[in-house]
């Protein structure tokens, strides 16, 4: 096994009644789906959540919702006035905000963001940028405004990890026996309980064997958006990666992968995981090999898994990107991804040092 030190520190965990930020960087779904929208914030406020809206929740401007500029602004504004900020819900417009955004400020105010699918740039560049941990999670139309709740999964994986009141130092992550990746289109079709797929796409070990490294990962799409630009995430080494895809055929997925191959991914990766893929179609020949393909473009001797419970199908489970894990792939048995904390990673109850609502006298 391999293990590197190199680490983000966790931001400070959400305490009972946490207040949340909701913002919208990414697509102005609070406006095309209000029902989806208002039934997610009902989900966070019913587990003891007070929560607030920023501006971007209400606006549909242009392509996005707010400008870049004032997107950014939002956020910093909004983290040092709520416990942590979740995103609404993915989209296609958070790359042009990430120049605006003040990655010192982020880290000195040290508290939680979270999101996925457009969120994944963000969620890894925080670490690298702000030495802060972030959360691939769930967001508050996707997986919070489901018709009758998020799945338990989701809601417990999500208190687990960003849980004040949960200070474990070591734990694996939740499998669900039961997901679904059925798509009904939102404010008009989600009117009853998504059906779920069991058996399928089990969580399964590709090539044995064991790592330890800071986890890095998220949309291949999304990430495939930053390579070649000075705002690429570079894992650190030995990292954890884990990918996530949804309606993508194994060509395209083989094309994304062999992406990650020259801009130096997989040297830097001690293990490889990807999630259940949702809504798994065949190539034009009717080919479905998903593991063979990422078996076979993933350098030996990493180990490689793949059906976790960590993309656009649900349940999900909540991950702290940079921060450190374990990964086991037996040859036979079920693999395991381990989130690790020592007691130092735990911070303080209170607020950190420069978080503005401190009073600082003399």
């Amino acid at each position: 096994m391999t293990s590197h030190a190199t680490q983000a520190r966790w931001p400070a965990l959400l305490p009972a009644g946490a207040k949340l930020g909701v913002w919208a960087p990414s697509c102005p779904g609070p406006v095309l789906f209000p029902r989806r929208f208002e039934r997610g914030l009902t989900a966070l406020r019913e587990r003891g959540h007070t929560v607030v809206t920023g501006e971007s929740c209400r606006a549909a401007e242009g392509a996005g919702t707010l400008r870049p500029e004032a997107l950014a602004e939002e956020l910093h504004t909004m983290l040092e006035e709520v416990d942590g900020v979740i995103a609404a819900v993915g989209g296609w417009t958070m790359t042009p905000v990430l120049p605006h955004l003040d990655f010192d400020h982020i880290g000195r105010i040290g508290k939680p963001l979270i999101g996925y699918s457009d969120m994944t740039s963000l969620v890894n560049l925080v670490p690298r940028r702000s030495g802060l941990v972030a959360f691939h999670g769930p967001m508050v139309i996707s997986e919070w405004g489901e018709f009758d709740g998020p799945w338990e999964l989701t809601a417990a994986e999500f208190d687990q990890v960003l849980g004040r009141e949960h200070t474990w130092t070591h734990r694996a992550i939740g499998a669900a026996a039961q997901w679904s990746d059925e798509n009904l289109f939102w404010d008009r079709e989600d009117v009853r309980r998504r059906q779920g797929n069991s058996g399928d796409q089990q969580t399964r070990t590709l090539r044995p064997g064991e790592a330890a490294g800071p986890l890095w990962g998220g949309s291949l799409i999304v990430l495939g958006l930053l390579l070649g630009t000075d705002l690429w995430p570079e894992p650190e080494p030995g990292s954890i990666v884990f990918l996530e895809a949804d309606g993508m055929p194994p060509d395209e997925l083989w094309a994304r992968l062999e992406q990650f191959r020259p801009a130096g991914v997989f040297d830097r990766a001690g293990g490889v995981i990807m999630g259940k893929v949702g809504n798994p179609q065949g190539t034009p020949s009717g080919y479905t090999g998903y593991g063979d393909v990422l078996r076979a473009s993933v350098p030996e001797p990493l180990p490689v898994a793949a059906g976790f419970d960590i993309g656009h199908a649900d349940p999900m489970c909540t991950l702290p990107v940079g921060g450190r894990t374990r990964l086991d792939c037996p040859q036979e048995g079920t693999p395991q991804l381990h989130l690790l904390r020592s007691p130092q990673d735990l911070p303080p109850h209170g607020p950190w040092p420069g978080d503005p609502r401190v009073a600082h006298c003399c």
